[in-house]
């Protein structure tokens, strides 16, 4: 109250000062005033409107960065691929939080196989079904990510027992900060990858890749930026925009739990970098999401029976 007082008592000082000059040298200054004003947020608005156009280009325009390395971002994305089975089962924990509560763990169990052969039009199968908590149980998904269009995509809900075709890539898993499209493994074909210049993340040297979501994946996202651990392609660090191009989220894996796991894989034995603990921080909402993978089986014996809506609605 003292503050807005004493802005009306000192506005009021002003009028009686300018006011001892005349009536028409003071109207005279005010419109002068009010036009300059008007004028400076006519110009202020017209820079606005003439650059959001730049903007909006250059956000997915994203320019290729040429490290002596010579390593481009579509490089450095295979590696990523690369180091990962051809096949591999978790079980995972997802316990979110805020400043103010604690939300009820989630467990899920998912399973993931490539099936991609020369000409084949499917690229890979991921299976996700929850077992805790009671309210979720058996609740699952199915996506078969194809090399070329949409994905197929679908969902189990025990509640209706029907296996219905949906979108599953923006739905988020129980309760959480993640969305399925951040557990699923993603794929090569699923966007285009320009290198941005090296960062050092986590106190760890990596390359950076700007990911832009082709249309036809129906992703959740406009653009991604990965900061991938350089020793093992490993991602450390990822931040997400939306579809209306603002920052949303952001996960960061814990460098000390990325292990080391071995399998045979076509007849060669194979090794392969794991992150087992990770942090899904919610930037708009101030939540966070910590996710723990409790078991992971290197290139189980898995088939296509095990990626089928038979499969998707069996309580087990």
């Amino acid at each position: 109250m003292v503050n807005i007082d004493g802005g009306l008592n000192a506005t009021g000082g002003a009028s009686m000062a300018r006011n001892s000059e005349g009536p028409a040298v003071g109207r005279a200054q005010s419109l002068a005033r009010i036009s300059g004003v008007f004028a400076l947020l006519l110009l202020t608005a017209s820079s606005i409107a003439l650059a959001q156009p730049d903007d909006d280009e250059n956000f997915l325009a994203v320019d290729e960065f040429a490290a002596a390395d010579g390593q481009t971002g579509d490089d450095i994305y295979r590696g990523v691929v690369a180091n990962r089975f051809d096949a591999f089962e978790q079980v995972g924990r997802m316990r979110s939080g805020s400043r103010n509560q604690r939300f009820q763990d989630v467990r899920l169990r998912l399973r993931y196989m490539n099936v991609e052969k020369e000409g084949s039009p499917i690229v890979s199968k991921t299976i996700a079904k929850y077992f805790e908590p009671s309210d979720v149980r058996h609740l699952g998904y199915l996506i078969i990510n194809k090399n070329k269009g949409p994905d197929d995509q679908f969902v189990y809900r025990p509640s209706a027992r029907k296996v219905r075709r949906v979108n599953v890539r923006g739905e988020a898993v129980a309760g959480t900060d993640f969305s399925f499209e951040d557990i699923v493994p993603p794929e090569f074909e699923d966007g285009s990858h320009s290198r941005m210049p090296d960062q050092v993340v986590h106190g760890i040297p990596a390359y950076v890749v700007a990911v832009v979501p082709h249309t036809e994946t129906e992703s959740e996202y406009s653009k991604l930026v990965i900061a991938v651990e350089k020793e093992h392609f490993v991602p450390i660090q990822t931040h997400y925009w939306d579809n209306k191009r603002v920052l949303i989220k952001r996960l960061d894996v814990d460098p000390k739990s990325i292990s080391p796991y071995q399998a045979t894989e076509n007849g060669q034995a194979k090794q392969v970098w794991v992150a087992l603990s990770s942090k899904m921080s919610q930037l708009k909402l101030d939540t966070y999401t910590e996710m723990n993978v409790e078991e992971f089986k290197a290139n189980p014996n898995l088939r296509s029976r095990h990626f089928s809506e038979r499969e998707l609605t069996a309580s087990r």
